[in-house]
């Protein structure tokens, strides 16, 4: 209800304008990807992790779709796993990508947009393949969900949580998310380790030793975009999967491939602080190019949409 009364403002302003987690996967779970089984089959051929890929320890299973014409990855959970169903934990499935590196006393800035069908959570972190400690890297991990300075925007709520920077072991817990909801989540953290290869994994498994309860029920379906990690110190990206920014057409804030209707609502939700855009997104938005983001810019859109002005 509260998502339809913030799309109604936003076409109402159109038209009136003028705890502690170590994982392992050298247990005697096989670790399968759904991308590829061949490896348990004695084939040759090896799932690409350096992608974004699913990956889940036995009972556990998963799907992924990588929908190019949405802009998203889409996680299918058929079975959480978990200790209930003869797994482990919340990392019986996985999202993930590796090949990356960290570099100490590097800044990093990490991005994510996430939504769910159904009520869950996740817990998302970087950090090296085996879980085990590198100096200040407890567990391995330079970075997850509750450290670093990170602002998580809830569209369906319309509310912002600012996360205070903490330390490892004070706050290992999940991220929660609600059904139908989006998170679309920014984090700038420092390198606490170096770590030449590591990955960026979120587990959405099932309930276990570090986890109360399972992190989705069977059947539920979670998306991902805008997921990017950029060097701050080097300028360098390190992953971009469907960023927000890297559309051509001029006023695609979406990245659906063209300006439209859709596009201005989005300017309308994020005017009336339903939505949050990132800073790729905002510039996007400045159509009028005078270097802010204001009514201005939906003004400019609108008399483009209607055919009074006959480029964007």
């Amino acid at each position: 209800m509260k998502r339809l009364i913030a799309f109604s403002a936003a076409l109402a302003m159109i038209y009136s304008i003028p705890a502690f987690a170590v994982y392992s996967e050298t247990s005697e779970d096989t670790v399968i990807s759904a991308e590829d089984t061949s490896a348990e089959e004695g084939g040759e051929e090896e799932t690409d992790t350096t992608v974004w890929h699913v990956n889940f320890n036995e009972p556990a299973e998963a799907e992924m779709t990588d929908d190019t014409e949405n802009r998203e990855y889409s996680v299918l959970v058929i079975n959480p796993g978990g200790e209930a169903r003869g797994g482990t934990d919340k990392w019986d499935v996985q999202f993930r990508i590796r090949g990356i590196s960290i570099e100490e006393g590097h800044d990093y800035r990490i991005t994510y947009r996430i939504s769910s069908d159904t009520e869950g959570s996740y817990y998302t972190k970087i950090g090296n393949l085996d879980s085990s400690t590198v100096g200040e890297a407890v567990a391995g991990e330079v970075w997850h969900n509750q450290f670093g300075i990170s602002t998580i925007t809830s569209y369906t709520e319309g509310t912002v949580q600012q996360d205070a920077e903490t330390s490892y072991g004070s706050a290992w817990n999940n991220q929660k998310i609600g059904m139908g909801d989006t998170l679309n989540v920014t984090c700038n953290f420092k390198g606490i380790a170096t770590i030449p290869e590591a990955e960026w994994s979120f587990f959405l498994g099932g309930a276990g030793a570090t986890s109360a309860s399972d992190c989705f029920a069977p059947g539920a379906t979670v998306r991902f975009s805008n997921l990017t990690l950029t060097d701050l110190t080097t300028g360098e990206t390190l992953v971009s999967g469907y960023a927000f920014n890297q559309s051509d057409v001029k006023g695609d804030i979406n990245c659906d491939g063209k300006a439209d209707v859709t596009d201005l609502s989005v300017m309308c939700l994020a005017m009336i602080g339903d939505l949050t855009l990132d800073d790729g997104q905002i510039t996007i938005c400045d159509v009028d190019e005078s270097g802010k983001f204001d009514m201005a810019d939906l003004a400019h859109y609108k008399s483009y949409l209607s055919g009074v002005r006959k480029e964007l």
